[in-house]
C-alpha cells in the first residue's frame, strides 16, 4: 500500500505522524498551495495540487491531512472529491490509541496518540478524534466532525455530522450534539444541544 498525503499543514504532519508509525508508506504530497510544489515536507515531495494524484504510479491510497477549527464544509468536499479518484481511505491510527475491539470506526478517519476510544463506540466517516481525546461506551459521532484534543465524550453522547467539540471539553453522559454545531472550548455540556448552535462556558450556554 503506497498512499498520497492531501495537504501540508499542521493537521497533515500529525496524520503523517500516526501513519508512519503505524506503518503506511507515504510516498507523496498534494496541497492546493501551488507555492509549496516542489518543496518539502516532513521529507517528503510536495508534488502539486490534487490534479497530480492521478499521474502518480503505485499509489492507490489517500490520506486526508485537511484539519478544522470550526465547522464548514472544506473537509467534507475534500473526502466527497478524493473518494471519487477511486482512491482507498483507510482508517489512521496511531499505535498509542485505546480502540476496544467492538467500536467501529468508518473509513478516512483519523485516531491520534493517546486517544481512547471504547466499547460499542461508533465513528463515522472522515472523522477526527484528536490526540488524548476520550470516546467512552456507546457514544455515536457522525461523519465528518472532529473531537478536539482532550475533549471527553461521555457514555451514550451522540454528536451530530460535521460537529466541531472544542478542546478540552465535557459532553455529559447521554447528551445529544447537533449536526453542524459547535462546542467551544473546555465547555462542560449539560443539556442537548440543536443543530447549528455553538455553546460554550461552565455550564455550556448558546452564544447565539
Amino acid at each position: 500500500m503506497k498512499a498520497v498525503l492531501v495537504g501540508a499543514g499542521g493537521h497533515a504532519r500529525v496524520v503523517l505522524d500516526a501513519a508512519r508509525a503505524s506503518g503506511v508508506d507515504v510516498v507523496a504530497v498534494v496541497d492546493a498551495r501551488a507555492d509549496l510544489k516542489g518543496s518539502k515536507f516532513e521529507g517528503l515531495e510536495v508534488v502539486g495540487d490534487e490534479s497530480a494524484i492521478a499521474a502518480m504510479r503505485g499509489v492507490d491510497t489517500a490520506l486526508l491531512g485537511v484539519g478544522s477549527i470550526d465547522v464548514g464544509d472544506t473537509r467534507r468536499k475534500l473526502h466527497a472529491r478524493i473518494a471519487a479518484l477511486g482512491l482507498r481511505l483507510p482508517v489512521v491510527r496511531h499505535p498509542s490509541a485505546v480502540v476496544s475491539p467492538t467500536a467501529t470506526i468508518g473509513p478516512a478517519s483519523v485516531v491520534f496518540a493517546n486517544a481512547t476510544i471504547n466499547p460499542g463506540a461508533r465513528i463515522g466517516t472522515n472523522v477526527i478524534v484528536n490526540t488524548a481525546a476520550i470516546v467512552d461506551h456507546d457514544v455515536v459521532i457522525g461523519d465528518h466532525a472532529h473531537v478536539s484534543p482532550g475533549a471527553h465524550l461521555a457514555g451514550g453522547v451522540r454528536v451530530g455530522d460535521g460537529s466541531h467539540i472544542g478542546i478540552g471539553a465535557t459532553v455529559l453522559q447521554g447528551v445529544r450534539i447537533g449536526a453542524n454545531a459547535v462546542v467551544g472550548a473546555g465547555a462542560v455540556v449539560l443539556r442537548d444541544v440543536p443543530d447549528g448552535d455553538r455553546v460554550a462556558g461552565v455550564p455550556a450556554r448558546s452564544l447565539r
